[in-house]
């Protein structure tokens, strides 16, 4: 009798974990065809961005004897007039200067037609002769997709302002509410591996912290030296060119090429000699960056070997794009942490 009620307790344990995997695959499901769903998620990965930025600052008020709700909603409001002030002074800047970057892409696409047409003659190298065509003709399209996402981008900006006001509302709960949100997800675990959930996840939460307040750090001062560097040497567009820059930064090897490509390029209009310059410059700043500044900054617990990077930018882009490359290093870190609090505390 007792060994039935035993099988009959590990039936229903089975059955248990079944239907939750199947809940787990539907709400999958989900999150890829239902706009809705993804439009929400994006809205709290976004709050969960501003927590973290937001978090020690949190702490160091109630650790003056701030009351939590309150230290939590003065920072939502120092952080929406922080936001709305760099918005209002920069936005303006962005609009002059991407409309006076026609003529430039203009002159880019002359200058690539004029290189194309001088080496027309080498008609016998047909390999040469193609692989120019191909690459005029994905400039011409890039330039046009970048302009025609913008320009989407601006449109839909009124129409998305009521999602980003629910984003400091998120963000206030996360900081308020924090204890109590992680008590009522940790309630759905057993009660036998319910420490070991927890565990991990102050693990998970120290390192996401750590590794969101130092990419932001890191793409700011990208942000900061390029337009320095820009001003400088006198390009054009040194706004729009270092945000560019300090964007791409937050996706590891690739993202620092593909953000100084454009500086190179609308510093070379101006001549070949700033162009050198501009390249030396930000080569000289990525290394600095990559090899000096952001080691410290980040240390050993987010270490990876470049191969695991390479593979995850891999397989974040195929997944979902460029979002899919800026989401995979987070996603790493957190598998590597559980692999690791597994690994220590089961074994």
């Amino acid at each position: 009798m007792i060994n039935l009620i035993k099988n009959n307790d590990k039936f229903y344990k089975y059955i248990k974990y079944f239907i939750l995997g199947i809940i787990l695959l539907f709400l999958l499901f989900l999150i890829f065809k239902l706009r809705i769903i993804r439009e929400l998620l994006n809205l709290i990965l976004i709050s969960f961005i501003f927590y973290y930025i937001l978090k020690p600052v949190h702490k160091f008020l109630k650790s003056k004897g701030i009351n939590n709700k309150v230290s939590a909603l003065m920072l939502i409001i120092f952080s929406i007039i922080f936001v709305t002030l760099v918005i209002t002074s920069i936005i303006p800047s962005i609009f002059k200067e991407t409309t006076g970057m026609n003529n430039s892409i203009k002159n880019i696409e002359n200058i690539l037609d004029g290189f194309y047409k001088h080496i027309k003659f080498l008609k016998n190298n047909k390999t040469m002769y193609i692989l120019l065509d191909k690459i005029s003709a994905k400039f011409n399209s890039a330039m046009l997709e970048i302009g025609t996402k913008f320009l989407e981008y601006i449109l839909n900006l009124g129409s998305n302002l009521l999602d980003f006001a629910v984003i400091p509302i998120i963000c206030y709960y996360f900081l308020s509410d924090e204890k109590f949100i992680k008590r009522n997800i940790f309630r759905i675990f057993p009660i036998k591996i319910k420490k070991i959930a927890e565990n991990i996840a102050k693990d998970i939460d120290k390192i996401l912290e750590k590794y969101i307040i130092s990419q932001i750090f890191l793409c700011a001062l990208i942000g900061i030296v390029t337009f320095l560097i820009l001003i400088m040497l006198k390009i054009e567009f040194p706004i729009v060119l270092s945000l560019f820059n300090a964007f791409f930064n937050i996706v590891p090897y690739f993202g620092p090429i593909i953000g100084a490509i454009p500086a190179v390029f609308i510093a070379f209009i101006k001549s070949p000699k700033s162009a050198l310059w501009t390249l030396i410059l930000l080569y000289l700043l990525q290394q600095i960056e990559g090899n000096i500044i952001c080691p410290k900054v980040t240390g050993e617990s987010i270490d990876m070997h470049p191969l695991t990077v390479i593979l995850l930018l891999t397989i974040g882009g195929k997944l979902s794009g460029f979002v899919g490359m800026i989401l995979a290093i987070p996603v790493g870190v957190i598998i590597k942490v559980i692999y690791e609090d597994l690994n220590y505390y089961l074994f």
